[in-house]
């Protein structure tokens, strides 16, 4: 290592200074991101957020049977928000048209004939 003036100081400081900053944004991007995670409440408001609802009790069954992706930590659950995504995925079908027809207009005139079977009609 060189000796430095007083006055050459500042400038193998910035020097330094620029080097620790490259190094940290090297490590940053080689850092393994964590996964987003929530518990019983956020899973929710999570659920919620996307438009689909289920209930506590749902929740707690279906967690206990294992059907839906859940972690237990220091006596809690946790749900990660990317295994979440991917059992929602896999519980929905794609709106794909069949004969013109979309699935979601099937399942509509399914409930608008059971909803007519069983109640009155004028």
């Amino acid at each position: 290592m060189e000796n430095l003036t007083f006055e050459q100081i500042p400038s193998a400081l910035m020097q330094v200074q620029g080097d620790v900053s490259r190094i940290l944004a090297i490590l940053e991007k080689q850092a393994p991101s964590k996964p987003q995670q929530f518990g019983v409440p956020g899973f929710h408001d999570y659920l919620k957020s996307l438009g689909l609802e289920m209930s506590p009790s749902k929740q707690q069954k279906m967690s206990a049977k294992g059907m839906i992706p859940c972690h237990k930590f220091n006596g809690r659950l946790v749900f990660i928000k990317d295994e979440i995504d991917a059992w929602i995925k896999s519980q929905t079908t794609p709106n794909s048209k069949a004969n013109g027809v979309s699935n979601a207009t099937l399942t509509l005139a399914k409930s608008a004939n059971r909803k007519m079977k069983g109640g009155k009609t004028a």
